[in-house]
């Protein structure tokens, strides 16, 4: 989920603008929907832009290996009780790994001698649906490392946060700390690899995480419009860890690179093709 070759806020922003086209306009929250349903609905929202993508049939295996065990937590937004669904996604690399050697992008060649070791490698994405054939109402995706994470924009790199409510509200992070880990299970999962992934193996995890982030609303043109402080009180969610243990190299633009790891190569190169198209 490391942003490489372009600055966290841009990516950030053309993300969630992209996000945001594909969440419906009723925030009625989440009903009785199971599992499969509530996936579906996530499924719709992250791969339905302007049709069926070749990441659906992936992004499918995944929801279908999560719906036995789909979480839902309570988060609290400007102190609100919110009850959502829960998902947790973790990517490790092999220690030395460097994205420079990985992400190729023929226009922003690495630099000798520099090597970024992939970050943000933690997503967490929390969601309200009312149908599964719908996109969901409220969408929040947290992109963060193990351990604490500081959201001050100040510093390099920092973890991204973004809150889609409705069609026409958009809330990126700015500040904030969460504090992340993830504990490995016992029960190996059958996903995609991602395409960077020589090979890997995936095991079904306990992600737990507490924390508080603000977040401001954003506009086209560039002015604040107002925050909300997201409350993650400490939840406990199920979700997949996927170790790569060998790496290869895959062309990639900038944007192509922000969106895929920003979001989780399991569910995100629907968004990515989107991006670039």
């Amino acid at each position: 989920m490391k942003i490489p070759f372009c600055c966290n806020a841009a990516a950030a922003g053309s993300l969630a603008i992209v996000l945001m086209t594909a969440c419906g306009s009723d925030s009625t929250g989440p009903t009785s929907l199971d599992a499969a349903s509530a996936l579906k609905s996530l499924s719709i929202g992250l791969n339905g832009f302007g049709g069926v993508t070749p990441a659906e049939g992936e992004a499918n295996e995944v929801f279908d290996a999560m719906a036995p065990s789909l979480s839902k937590v309570n988060v609290t937004l400007d102190g609100a009780s919110q009850n959502m669904y829960a998902l947790g996604l973790r990517e490790s690399f092999p220690a030395g790994t460097c994205e420079e050697n990985v992400f190729v992008d023929p226009q922003f060649p690495p630099t000798p001698g520099v090597c970024t070791p992939p970050s943000l490698g933690v997503a967490i994405i929390l969601w309200q649906s009312h149908s599964a054939s719908e996109a969901p109402d409220k969408l929040i995706l947290v992109a963060t490392d193990v351990g604490a994470g500081n959201f001050d924009l100040a510093q390099d790199n920092p973890p991204i946060a973004i809150y889609i409510q409705d069609q026409d509200k958009l809330f990126a992070s700015e500040s904030g700390s969460l504090t992340t880990q993830v504990t490995a299970g016992g029960q190996s999962c059958n996903v995609p690899l991602p395409p960077y992934a020589k090979s890997g193996t995936c095991t079904f995890s306990t992600f737990n995480a507490q924390g508080s982030v603000v977040l401001s609303e954003f506009t086209l043109n560039g002015s604040s419009a107002g925050s909300v402080t997201l409350g993650i009180p400490a939840m406990t969610l199920n979700g997949l860890w996927i170790n790569i243990t060998e790496v290869q190299a895959v062309p990639a633009t900038g944007i192509r690179v922000a969106a895929s790891r920003a979001l989780s190569r399991l569910m995100s190169t629907a968004v990515a093709a989107t991006l670039v198209r």
